[in-house]
Formats: structure tokens, sequence, C-alpha cells
């Protein structure tokens, strides 16, 4: 009789291991159904760095769903898509705890439109054109004149002894400054003359001391915006610049 007992009590035992179990593998089961279901919002993403592409472009170029789980999106997935957009540089994809996706971009800074055959283009400043336009209806950056470009498309290289010149000047100025020209003009490959919106006069000058001459004009016009001062033209072909005042 206690023989007989014994093995009634081993096979609830047994049999409630194995419920214990088959229970720990069904919730598993649903855990891992669940995670992976596209039909399931789980975690987030979190976009940063960008600012002139929206982060609903970077997400949509990214191939996020509308309906997030990050447990289905794939970082290396993530980040080819986006490098391949012309407009970003550098793309970081990371998981973060618990449930999080941050997508770092830093994007192709546009420096200047520049006319082309068949309307505007606009480069970075290593000469890549970021995007073609038959008309410029907004313009954030200056427009380079004295210049034509051909058949250029979309991704092309420009190799132009003038327009790299202005592009060196270009990209030695802060964003602030940057927004403060309206047009380069390549008079020749030896004569540069930027101009402000408040249409003040800068004379550049040669492909000397380019970076140099960039600086100083960040400088200038700070000096010029704080001082209110009524400026006609900046000349910096000189080691020490001459602002010439404008007459009343």
């Amino acid at each position: 009789m206690q023989t007989a007992e014994r093995l009634r009590v081993a096979r609830r035992r047994r049999a409630s291991i194995l419920a214990l179990w088959l229970g720990a593998l069904a919730l598993l089961m649903l855990v891992f159904l669940f995670i992976n279901s596209p039909y399931f919002v789980v975690g987030s993403v979190l976009v940063d760095g960008n600012k002139y592409i929206t982060s609903e472009e970077v997400m949509r170029i990214a191939g996020v769903p509308e309906k997030i789980n990050i447990f289905r999106l794939k970082p290396t997935e993530i980040k080819e898509r986006l490098t391949s957009d012309l407009r970003v540089d550098e793309v970081v994809v990371e998981r973060k705890f618990p449930a999080t996706i941050a997508i770092h971009v830093k994007e192709r800074q546009p420096l200047a439109f520049v006319a082309s055959q068949y309307g505007f283009v606009e480069i970075d400043r290593e000469g890549m054109v970021m995007a073609a336009l038959k008309n410029l209806k907004q313009v954030k950056v200056p427009v380079v004149t004295g210049v034509r470009l051909g058949n250029v498309y979309v991704g092309d290289q420009v190799n132009n002894p003038g327009l790299t010149n202005v592009l060196t000047y270009l990209s030695g100025l802060d964003e602030e400054t940057l927004n403060q020209l309206s047009e380069v003009n390549i008079k020749s490959p030896d004569e540069l003359v930027s101009y402000t919106t408040n249409s003040i006069v800068i004379r550049i000058g040669d492909n000397q001391r380019l970076k140099e001459k960039a600086k100083l004009t960040g400088e200038i016009l700070q000096e010029i915006s704080t001082k209110k001062m009524a400026v006609d033209y900046i000349d910096l072909n000189y080691t020490s610049p001459i602002i010439k005042i404008r007459e009343k």
C-alpha cells in the first residue's frame, strides 16, 4: 500500500512539473509572438542630429513603420538605408534599454546654389550635388554667380577651380554668418566678391588665406551688427581688413 501511494505521489509531482514546464513554454511562445508581431506597438525610435531632413522623413527613409516594434527593426538595415541618401553624411544606430532605438544623423550641409544647364543645383562643402532644382523659390544658402555648370546630376562631384575656392571660403563660415550671405560672385579665378543680405560688399580677393578671410568675415559682420554700423564694403585683401563706412 505504501509503495502504491508513493507511486501516485510521484506521478502527481511529475504531472505538476510537466504542467509548469508546459506553462512556461507557452508563456515564452506568447512573448516571442508578441515581440515579433507587426501589429503591436513595442518601444520607440528617437531621431536626433537632423536639421534639414525632418524626423518623419528620416523614419520613412529608414523603413520604420507607423506601428513600431523595435524587435523587428535591424540597426544595420536602418543605417544602410539612411547612408544611401545623399543628404546624409554619417549615421549611428543603437539600441537603448529597455525598448528604444536611437538614430543619430549627421547631415551633409548645403553650402551654395549654382546655376546649371537645366536650372540650379545645391552643393555641399565637398562639391557634391545634393539636389537639382528648376527654380529657386527659397534660398537658405548663398547663390554662386559667375560660373555655370553643365549637365550635372544629383550625386555628381563638381570640379571647378573657382567654385572650389568659393566652397573653401564658405566652409570656413559659421552657420549664422553663412545665412547672412546672399551671393558670392566669381569675377575671375583670383577675384571673389560676396554680398550680404544687407547689401554689404565683401571683397574676398584671391584664393589666399581663405579660411582666415572666412573667420574675419564672421568677426566683422558680428561687430557691424553689434555697433549698428552702416557699412559700404569690407576689403579682405589686406592683412588688416578695410571697412568702408557708408556715407550719409
